[in-house]
């Protein structure tokens, strides 16, 4: 049996993202066991997933972590939701020589610590903007304002300077630049201020709870932008449901959408492996679990799509390393170039990275969150300038 540990923030502030992240991690392992396991050195052996609730707390993260090594006997671990989590947690798994695959974090800090045993599935929180700059600035050469709003902690602090200096490096103007409280209640001032620039975009590094609070405020003062985009909130079904027309036109980078289609042929054609279930495949197993946990009818956001890919990833370098041994899987996992569902996995060996990934971005259109860019991945074309609050409050949509 290979077993994966996970403190998964399963309540407190990261719970929705959480839950997502969890029941994303169940369906890989899910689908893995009812495929026969993995072949560990010629031998087929089924996975186990054991859990705990860490509360979104940083400190009771790191303490479920080391009973899951120290009392649980964990192969790996799987990072919680949460950046100020995962680096709470990746001192453990590196003192105990336990590998961590880190998910729903992505602090560049996480990986800037010179661990050996954490490894990053997807893009680094200063790269979360990149792809939506790029595409304004490929479809409209004359905007030329951005103003950049951040919740202050671990995770958006990176995502806004990342922001702020590519958006830079692209020929626009930052003229606002303001943080806001984690669990601040009031957005106010923050979007007043951005109301007085009148800037052509307005990007939002955020997570679920502020990204809406952030939208609403928007609307309440009327902030209008050619394009207003935030990490986090718009992937989350939720934010449609809780907000209704007026997150029409409203842009999200993602790691992963279910309208992405990696393919075992994709792979086949790159001359690289394929590893684990199809895209539908996964989502039929996410779908199974969700309802199994909820009772709901849930599609899977790319937090989940992000939690199979660490389990996948640990999954292939035992296949490959024929072993369970840390040092054997990461050094398998470094001389590997593969595909799952989610994207390509290639890491540097030298600070555990995932340099293949790419994001996309995706908007909400007519009722439905669509990808965009880049071309080659979009399901539809940019919606571009947006609507203004009162047409999306008169119910219209955006539909291109």
């Amino acid at each position: 049996m290979i077993v994966i540990g996970t403190p998964a923030a399963i309540s407190g502030r990261y719970s929705t993202e959480g839950q997502y992240i969890l029941w994303g991690a169940m369906a890989a392992v899910n689908w893995i066991n009812d495929h026969g396991g993995i072949n560990c050195g010629g031998k087929m052996v089924k996975v186990r997933l054991i859990y705990r609730d860490s509360q979104s707390n940083a400190q009771l993260a790191a303490s479920i972590a080391e009973s899951l090594i120290t009392q649980d006997h964990v192969n790996f671990l799987l990072s919680p939701y949460g950046s100020d989590l995962a680096i709470a947690v990746s001192p453990v798994a590196e003192k105990y020589g336990v590998l961590m695959a880190v998910v729903g974090a992505s602090s560049d800090r996480i990986f800037q610590q010179g661990f050996k045993y954490v490894i990053g599935v997807a893009s680094p929180a200063s790269h979360y903007f990149w792809s939506v700059l790029d595409m304004v600035r490929s479809i409209d050469p004359s905007a030329k304002t951005v103003a950049i709003l951040y919740s202050d902690d671990e995770f958006d602090r990176y995502v806004a300077s990342g922001a702020k200096t590519h958006a830079q490096q692209l020929g626009f103007q930052v003229v606002v630049y303001d943080p806001y409280p984690p669990t601040t209640q009031d957005v106010t001032s923050q979007v007043l201020d951005v109301k007085n620039a009148h800037p052509d975009i307005i990007l939002v590094a955020a997570h679920y709870a502020d990204g809406q609070l952030v939208t609403q405020t928007l609307y309440q003062q009327n902030v209008t932008a050619k394009l207003i985009a935030l990490t986090v909130a718009p992937l989350v079904p939720d934010y449609y449901k809780a907000l209704g027309t007026l997150a029409e036109c409203i842009v999200g980078p993602s790691h992963w959408e279910p309208g992405v289609n990696y393919s075992p042929e994709l792979a086949k054609q790159k001359g690289i492996d394929w590893f684990g279930p199809t895209r539908d495949e996964f989502i039929n197993y996410f779908e199974q679990v969700a309802k199994q946990m909820s009772g709901k009818t849930v599609e899977p956001g790319y937090e989940a799509g992000w939690a199979a890919e660490g389990v996948l990833v640990l999954l292939y370098g035992v296949q490959k390393a024929g072993s369970v041994d840390p040092n054997l899987v990461r050094q398998a996992l470094a001389n590997s170039d593969f595909m799952t569902f989610f994207g390509e996995f290639k890491m540097n060996a030298t600070n555990g990275l995932n340099v293949a990934h790419s994001m996309v971005v995706t908007q909400w259109q007519g009722g439905q969150r669509v990808v965009i860019w880049p071309s080659s991945a979009a399901q539809s074309k940019p919606f571009y300038p947006s609507l203004t609050w009162s047409q999306k409050a008169a119910g219209q949509l955006c539909k291109p």
